[in-house]
């Protein structure tokens, strides 16, 4: 998920004012979650780290931790399928809790940042993340949405930009 800053017009050519368009846009899986489009922003406003770290932490902290405690239903998704029978019966037998995706807390554990002036990203680097997040036709692993931009994020990110936007402005 990946906030891209837009440098060019509608019409493609390059803007030669000292004003510039910026694309604030977050993906999931390549599906738009969010874009909102903020015109005639001035040199000063180049640098957005601070909103970035910010919505990036807010983000990884929703991730690593509402999700697991609601099942998915903090960022608006399904709740989780259970557990089957069979494996949860497994999973206590080797000593770990009934958890559902939580064995030795590696993947919830696993969320990864990156902020620069102009992005903003958050990831999972743990192998089998892919499996449980992804929207591909499955007959065993049922889907188990962690990453996604609810009602709540979204508001919640525009709130951190408008926030730096003005603090921003005010500044001058």
């Amino acid at each position: 998920m990946a906030p891209k800053r837009e440098a060019k017009s509608p019409s493609s050519k390059p803007i030669r004012s000292s004003k510039m368009n910026m694309l604030l846009r977050w993906e999931l899986e390549g599906e738009v979650q969010l874009s909102r489009r903020l015109r005639g922003i001035g040199d000063q406003l180049k640098d957005w780290r601070p909103a970035f770290r910010r919505a990036t932490n807010e983000l990884k902290s929703t991730f690593s931790n509402d999700v697991f405690q609601t099942q998915g239903t903090a960022v608006g998704a399904k709740k989780w399928a259970p557990l089957k029978p069979q494996y949860l019966a497994q999973k206590r037998k080797r000593g770990f809790s009934g958890g559902t995706l939580v064995a030795t807390g590696q993947m919830k554990n696993s969320f990864q940042t990156i902020v620069k002036s102009d992005l903003g990203a958050v990831w999972n680097s743990i192998y089998y993340f892919k499996y449980h997040q992804s929207n591909r036709p499955r007959r065993k692993l049922p889907r188990r949405i962690i990453m996604r931009l609810g009602n709540n994020q979204r508001q919640l990110i525009i709130r951190i930009f408008q926030e730096t936007f003005f603090q921003k402005v005010l500044k001058r």
